[in-house]
C-alpha cells in the first residue's frame, strides 16, 4: 500500500499570493517594512499587511488576557450550595449539555 504524492498540493503559487495580495490591500491596512533602504526610494527586506481586522482581533486578545481564567464568584456560590447540601442535580439538564458539547466538537 503506498502514498501517492502530487506535485500539485493544491496551494496558489508565490505569484498568485503577491498579485491577491496587492489587489485585497485596502487603504485602512497598514503597512510594515522590515529592513533598510538600498539605494532607491523603496524599502527591502520583509514586509507584511496588517488590516484592520487584524488589528481589532488584536485588541480584543489583549482584553480577554485581562480577564480572570476563573469566576470566583460562580465558585463559592456553587461551595455554598454544596456546603449547604442544597445542591440539586438535574440528569436530563448535565445530559443535554454533554450531548450538545459532543455535537460541537464533531463541527469542529
Amino acid at each position: 500500500m503506498g502514498i501517492e504524492i502530487s506535485a500539485n498540493s493544491n496551494r496558489p503559487t508565490q505569484g498568485a499570493l503577491e498579485s491577491n495580495q496587492s489587489t485585497t490591500a485596502t487603504p485602512t491596512s497598514q503597512t510594515v517594512h522590515r529592513g533598510g533602504n538600498q539605494g532607491g526610494g523603496s524599502p527591502s527586506g520583509d514586509q507584511f499587511l496588517l488590516s484592520n481586522q487584524a488589528s481589532q482581533l488584536h485588541a480584543l486578545e489583549a482584553e480577554i488576557a485581562k480577564l480572570p481564567v476563573v469566576d470566583t464568584q460562580r465558585v463559592q456560590d456553587v461551595q455554598r450550595t454544596v456546603a449547604t447540601g442544597s445542591l440539586q442535580i438535574e440528569p436530563a439538564r448535565v445530559a443535554d449539555k454533554l450531548l450538545t458539547f459532543e455535537a460541537g466538537l464533531g463541527k469542529a
